[in-house]
């Protein structure tokens, strides 16, 4: 499907990063890669999940793969020492039973079809092998006090990434999803993220994520929308500031066997 974030010039690869970072608290903890694994890191994009995964796991056969090789040569210069095949997650270029984990990060928004997503894990994995998903629900995107051009801003991406063939709500499905591609033994966890002035670093970190969505959506919605989406990341960031602010949002994340 349309990717929303826009190309990766030097602002959204910094975003990458970051999120790269902050997912890897969340996702990495049940990945449970031993020494010697072989691993896929699928859709690794401009290599930064990749790059945390190493952090945590050195002793790793890591593999990335992505489907746009314009993020794959920032990958290899970015975060070398990593093989990189540029590869269709429908149609990966690897044999039956390849890995022994997969891992993969805010993918499935962007396709139109996330079992065949899924079912092409399936046959990479070797049987007992493992799969770590994270994916988003924004639906489930709250903030307090209400602020109609943020809401509107949100409203905005879901509506883009719909039209564009993705789903902003597919952390909801994921039980479904993984069963019609044949897996068992599925884990769904709702992670949930808070931020109130009670830990106002998180709560800042929070927002600035979403902010940084926002300043990136330029290019998915047109130029009409910049600076709306500039005011709405202003707003948003503002928040974190307020004594009264809350801020809501819940990923989802999957584990599965096959």
């Amino acid at each position: 499907a349309q990717y929303i974030h826009g190309g990766p010039d030097a602002r959204e690869v910094a975003r990458l990063e970051k999120q790269a970072r902050w997912t890897a608290e969340f996702s990495l903890p049940v990945l449970e890669a031993r020494p010697g694994d072989r691993v896929l890191d699928l859709a690794t994009g401009v290599g930064a999940p990749a790059g945390q995964i190493l952090v945590r796991f050195p002793d790793l056969r890591l593999i990335g793969v992505d489907l746009r090789m314009a993020h794959l040569k920032i990958a290899q210069r970015n975060h070398p020492g990593i093989p990189y095949v540029n590869g269709d997650g429908t149609a990966l270029p690897f044999g039956t039973g390849a890995f022994d984990r997969v891992h993969c990060s805010w993918l499935l928004e962007h396709v139109r079809d996330p079992v065949a997503i899924l079912r092409e894990v399936h046959r990479v994995l070797r049987p007992g092998g493992t799969c770590v998903f994270v994916e988003v629900d924004n639906s489930t995107f709250r903030i307090a006090p209400e602020d109609p051009v943020i809401l509107e801003l949100m409203d905005a991406l879901n509506r883009a990434q719909i039209a564009g063939g993705g789903d902003p709500y597919v952390g909801q499905k994921l039980g479904r999803l993984f069963a019609e591609a044949g897996f068992t033994g599925v884990e769904i966890d709702p992670i949930e993220h808070h931020g109130t002035q009670q830990q106002p670093r998180v709560f800042c970190e929070l927002v600035d994520e979403f902010a940084e969505i926002f300043e990136g959506l330029d290019e998915a919605l047109g130029p009409s929308w910049a600076p709306r989406a500039q005011e709405a990341a202003q707003r948003l960031r503002a928040l974190c500031a307020r004594p009264d602010g809350e801020f809501h949002y819940t990923s989802m994340r999957a584990r599965a066997s096959r």
